[in-house]
């Protein structure tokens, strides 16, 4: 391949590395049938789903996902707009791309959010979905719903109020889950409702956490915490593995047996990192999913790519390395030209993506990129 690259894996100025990407001259030609076939890695795992971070900005502070203060927040020029954001999902609608997950920072503090969510909705993808910390949910989830959202992720770690100020450092737990009743009062089905499991501080709340979600048709999805931010936030003895969280679910709710999903699997809309288990509750058979991306990692079978506020094309979240999309948008291409440009860049750099990464539990192998500016 051709072209300008900036491969330099050594920078440590907070910058992503950028994987090789054909320069961005207008006096491009497009190649006969780049936009053909399926997004495909160089393991040949099939690019299906795409997390799209709308800002780096949250109204929250967690703990595990951005310090207090101090970090430095993406100039607002630098930030892809709403007409952006909808030519790169067209392009990768081309090549197979049929979810889109929208994510932050917090997604919901991006003005005109239901204009964008209406206009992806338009597209025809299987699946148009949100997460978020619901901070703002009461008051979006009916509008979010008339624009052709589909479905939601919110974060609950806990249900104590003080511990939810504290993980958050300045939410409501009384406003999250009056936005979960609203959700529900929507029409939103089977939402799931994510929390990061730690040892010390929540361990002892997920029996609840299961049978609150199952209360109201939620799924509960437990997530191991991450070492993002080179592990700058990941608190030595409070990591909890997915085999420990399995003891305890055992323990509080009884046996756990195996689920096998798929796509077809209605209930389990979203193809994305959980494996599921199931309990007898109520008399039903309740999933919960369990997301191990440390002990555990699912990377054989990740149909994944994370694509920046910034437009930077992520392949991994553990690496820091980018595709630069943005460049591609901003160099003056249209229509054709430029969905060909948008493709031709995503394939070159995932024919790089790795088999997997290197978490540890030890808070090591993380990038150092911090969760809120790249989406979970």
């Amino acid at each position: 391949m051709s072209g300008s690259y900036q491969t330099d894996a050594r920078r440590r100025d907070g910058e992503p590395v950028h994987l090789p990407i054909l320069s961005s001259s207008s006096s491009h030609t497009p190649s006969p049938g780049v936009s053909a076939g399926p997004l495909i890695d160089g393991l040949a795992r099939r690019i299906r789903y795409v997390r799209i971070s709308l800002t780096d900005r949250c109204n929250y502070r967690c703990t595990y996902c951005m310090p207090d203060e101090g970090i430095e927040l993406a100039p607002r020029a630098d930030v892809l707009s709403f007409e952006e954001l909808e030519a790169t999902v067209r392009a990768l609608q081309q090549v197979g791309v049929e979810r889109v997950r929208l994510t932050g920072g917090e997604p919901t503090v991006r003005k005109d959010l239901i204009e964008l969510v209406s206009r992806l909705s338009r597209l025809g993808l299987q699946d148009l979905a949100l997460s978020t910390n619901g901070e703002r949910l009461e008051e979006l989830a009916l509008p979010l719903r008339r624009a052709g959202l589909h479905r939601l992720n919110v974060s609950v770690d806990t249900l104590q109020p003080d511990r939810f100020a504290q993980v958050t450092r300045r939410g409501s737990l009384t406003k999250v889950l009056a936005g979960l009743e609203a959700a529900r009062t929507a029409g939103f089905a089977h939402t799931k409702l994510n929390c990061v499991a730690m040892r010390g501080f929540n361990d002892d709340e997920l029996g609840a956490l299961c049978r609150y979600a199952w209360d109201r048709d939620m799924i509960p999805r437990l997530i191991e915490l991450m070492p993002m931010a080179e592990g700058q936030l990941f608190y030595p003895g409070t990591f909890l593995s997915v085999a420990e969280q399995r003891k305890i679910l055992t323990a509080e709710l009884g046996p756990l047996l195996s689920v096998e999903t798929g796509e077809s699997d209605s209930e389990l809309p979203g193809v994305g990192p959980a494996r599921y288990v199931a309990v007898r509750y109520g008399g039903l058979l309740r999933k919960v999913g369990l997301i191990s991306a440390v002990s555990e990692p699912f990377c054989d079978t990740c149909n994944r790519v994370r694509l920046s506020a910034t437009g930077q094309l992520h392949a991994c979240l553990a690496y820091d390395d980018a595709i630069d999309l943005r460049r591609v948008l901003r160099s003056g291409l249209a229509g054709d030209d430029l969905v060909d440009r948008l493709v031709q860049a995503a394939r070159g750099g995932l024919s790089n993506k790795r088999a997997g990464h290197v978490f540890s539990e030890s808070g090591c192998g993380g990038p150092r990129k911090h969760m809120v500016s790249i989406g979970g």
